[in-house]
């Protein structure tokens, strides 16, 4: 698929009712890393509360309908697997967003070969999408899955956000402690706000506006250095 383009999942194939996104990468020294978090957002384009953001710290979220399963070691990089059980998604979820971010001062730049493939309940794959231009961003929307017509479709994205997870996640309603976002500002640098763009078809990402009736909040580590980077 193309940066932009989206398709239908039924249109593919049969067995859709759970799919299974994985995000890819490589890089030079085979070390180089990056989180998965994925964004559930209603009707508005918002996270209803802090269960819909789902990282790290909270791999499960969605009642069980959507969980990160962790890495998979490649010749030269990693893989990151999610499983998205489609029918299970609570009926006021209208789209999932699927994004990773990079820590420590690290940019996408700095990895090879970023793509997202999507398979089907069977193991089939349906979609391949490859991103490119993530040079100097810190976090990166790789696609979007969301609710048309009674049916899942998938989009590919590729967004960036130099201001790192903590822009990302603010865009969709979530609310950083002051402390995180501080500490994020100062890990970062003055950066210039996410780079945003347009579709071909169909509504686009929701613009940042307001706060949501429910705000979500992040932890420190979810923003600036991992958990288990710290001294």
């Amino acid at each position: 698929m193309v940066k932009g383009a989206n398709v239908g999942l039924a249109a593919l194939s049969e067995d859709v009712g759970s799919v299974m996104v994985s995000l890819g990468w490589s890089s030079a020294t085979g070390e180089g890393d990056a989180d998965v978090s994925v964004l559930l957002l209603d009707g508005d384009g918002k996270v209803r509360s802090d269960v819909d953001f789902c990282f790290y710290n909270n791999p499960v979220a969605g009642n069980g309908s959507v969980q990160l399963l962790g890495k998979t070691p490649t010749a030269d990089g990693s893989e990151d697997r999610i499983s998205f059980d489609l029918d299970a998604v609570p009926e006021e979820i209208d789209k999932v967003v699927v994004a990773a971010s990079r820590y420590g001062g690290s940019r996408f730049g700095e990895l090879d070969d970023l793509r997202l493939t999507l398979a089907d309940s069977a193991g089939e794959g349906l979609v391949r999408f490859a991103v490119e231009e993530a040079d100097e961003v810190s976090a990166v929307i790789f696609g979007e899955l969301y609710r048309r017509s009674g049916e899942w479709k998938f989009r590919a994205v590729g967004q960036g956000y130099a201001s790192g997870l903590a822009g990302l996640a603010t865009d969709y309603g979530v609310d950083i402690d002051d402390d995180a976002a501080e500490e994020d500002a100062r890990e970062q640098g003055e950066q210039e706000p996410g780079q945003g763009q347009e579709y071909a078809e169909e509504a686009p990402l929701p613009e940042p506006a307001g706060q949501p009736t429910a705000p979500a909040r992040v932890p420190a580590q979810a923003t600036g250095a991992r958990a288990d980077d710290a001294p």
